[in-house]
């Protein structure tokens, strides 16, 4: 059987997701006017009588418990700030309850008991809705209905037990008021309900885009809250990167804990899910006759005619609904927030309206963290390559003075005791001046794309064999690289890191670096002929983080730009390290 295409009711979505809680000063409020008005009407049943006797005595008797009542959920309340749900129910059937009770004994319109009717509406308008509000609205007009029946057509017997004149055009009158005034009173509660929700679903979202997080992670999380008010199966973001001209969708697993993954969209096909000759928002979904039905809004909200686009395919094969929302960060990125087999209320345009709001609001707060971390990186480049300056101007240029006086030094002593010991902290100068190098190029900004890739690694592995004195050696089997920019400056750290790990601890006299493509992969490749690590055959990342071995650093830059690792070792013979990264469908932006 086909589910139903109508998704649970609006506000109880908003308010299991944006709004925890209501505000239990709600309770107190309603406390105190329930014994005002209590006390207000025993005060008037006592001073000019409601109904003729013997039904006024039982009106009085009536009010005093109500009265009393009233008053200790008063009390019950100031005692207990945050109520039981089931205490609320309770106090929500004697509402209800006690104006049925009092109009049988008085005639609700001439007397202050029909206000009685009117309370009842604005407690159930404040603590539910519309829905709920005119369900008690027509119960109340039903009642008067039965009264005033029983009265003019019932047993004699019967009709004494009631007081109530028979006046039909009065009757209906009174029952139109009912009904007009719980739907009014209903649906100005639901929509400021709505509003309240809405408000506190979107501070969450902004929330959780703090500056310095990461975006990845910031556009798991909203999108993972965002969904839950629609349902659906799956949600992903389709963007497209303005400078590049690439686009990327980031898919997001709906669990306990979102993760997403991200892939590059490759064919045309793939790029179609950008939809940019759909509107700016639109909830599409399958009837059972097959056909598709759409409604749309601009991107001011206004409702579009949904013949304009009714020749509009289905955007994802196998889908039976779509909501999608075009989303705009800055001038740099465009694409759609896309939801599938979410289900909408039966009020769709305001349902997309929300929707286009939230992330209309949304979007400028994950530029903001976009260009921050931007600005950040380029700072900390700028910081890190005045250092490095400064350690090529002055610490390494004195090391080397240093270890040329110390040369000096021992060529004028040599033969004597103390020219094998100047020798010593020659040696020990001329690796500080190594490391200082190392470090100083660490700290350089690699600011290179894939057509600097090759000659970078090419002078890089050179500088290394000058350096050191290492037989070092790079091959690259390509002309040229497609890589994304974040991946090549990614890949140079870890040769960086590499070649700085076999000068330290392997002991090689030679060290071989290759980079190339195979199978849909780029291949990066570091062997050596050193000490090796201290376990004999291969491991991949995943088997080298459960037994904690393998380089922590590379390690890491691997996981950052989607790519995996294998480490093989012979002890005394060498090392080697292998790292492959998809060709298509990653790119990294922290």
């Amino acid at each position: 059987m086909r589910p139903s295409p109508f998704a649970q009711r609006f506000l109880t979505r908003l308010r299991a997701t944006g709004l925890q809680y209501e505000n239990p000063r709600f309770e107190r409020v309603l406390g105190v006017s329930r014994v005002f008005l209590g006390g207000t009407a025993l005060i008037v049943d006592l001073t000019h009588s409601l109904a003729p006797e013997p039904y006024n005595q039982i009106l009085i008797f009536l009010l005093l418990v109500y009265c009393v009542q009233s008053m200790g959920f008063l009390i019950w309340l100031m005692m207990n700030p945050n109520p039981a749900t089931s205490f609320v129910k309770l106090m929500q059937l004697s509402d209800v309850f006690w104006p049925i009770a009092f109009c049988l004994f008085a005639d609700p319109p001439n007397s202050l008991v029909f206000v009685f009717f009117l309370f009842a509406l604005m407690t159930t308008a404040f603590r539910f809705g519309l829905y709920e509000t005119v369900l008690t609205a027509v119960a109340s007009a039903l009642l008067l209905m039965v009264q005033e029946t029983v009265v003019a057509f019932g047993p004699r017997e019967l009709s004494h037990l009631f007081f109530t004149p028979v006046e039909w055009s009065r009757l209906v009158l009174r029952c139109a008021f009912l009904l007009m005034s719980g739907f009014l009173l209903g649906y100005l509660a639901e929509r400021e309900k709505e509003l309240r929700a809405e408000i506190a679903l979107t501070n969450h979202l902004l929330s959780q885009a703090r500056v310095g997080n990461r975006l990845s992670e910031v556009l798991v999380a909203i999108s993972a809250d965002f969904a839950r008010v629609f349902g659906g199966d799956q949600v992903y973001e389709v963007v497209s990167q303005a400078g590049s001209g690439r686009s990327y969708r980031w898919d997001i697993k709906q669990a306990s804990q979102p993760v997403h993954e991200i892939r590059e969209l490759e064919s045309s096909g793939d790029r179609a899910l950008l939809m940019r000759a759909y509107p700016h928002t639109f909830y599409m979904r399958r009837e059972n006759d097959g056909g598709i039905k759409i409604d749309a809004i601009d991107d001011e909200g206004r409702r579009l005619n949904p013949s304009e686009f009714k020749d509009l395919p289905m955007p994802v094969d196998g889908a039976q609904s779509l909501l999608a929302v075009q989303l705009e960060v800055g001038r740099e990125w465009s694409g759609r927030f896309v939801l599938l087999n979410g289900r909408l209320g039966l009020n769709r345009e305001r349902e997309l309206r929300f929707a286009q709001n939230v992330v209309g609001q949304v979007a400028p707060a994950l530029y903001s963290i976009y260009l921050f971390r931007r600005m950040r990186s380029r700072a900390g480049a700028m910081e890190r390559a005045r250092v490095a300056r400064e350690l090529h101007d002055t610490a390494i240029q004195s090391l080397i003075s240093i270890e040329m006086q110390i040369d000096v030094l021992r060529r004028r002593v040599n033969g004597q005791p103390q020219s094998e010991e100047l020798g010593h902290i020659q040696k020990l100068l001329r690796e500080e001046v190594l490391n200082l190098r190392e470090l100083m190029q660490s700290m350089k900004p690699v600011e290179i794309g894939p057509h600097q890739f090759l000659d970078f690694l090419a002078q890089l592995v050179e500088r290394f064999r000058s350096d050191t004195g290492v037989d070092a050696r790079f091959v690259s089997e390509l002309e040229e690289v497609t890589l994304p920019s974040s991946a090549c400056r990614e890949l140079a750290r870890v040769v960086q890191e590499g070649l700085v790990n076999v000068r330290k601890h392997s002991g090689a006299r030679s060290v071989y670096v290759r980079f190339g493509a195979q199978n849909g992969l780029w291949k990066l490749v570091i062997d050596d002929d050193g000490r090796g690590f201290q376990f004999t055959g291969r491991l991949t990342l995943t088997e080298l983080d459960d037994l904690h071995r393998g380089p922590a650093v590379i390690k890491e830059r691997v996981r950052a730009i989607g790519g995996d690792l294998v480490l093989e070792s012979s002890p005394g013979h060498g090392s080697r390290l292998e790292i492959t990264v998809p060709q298509k469908g990653y790119e990294f932006y922290g």
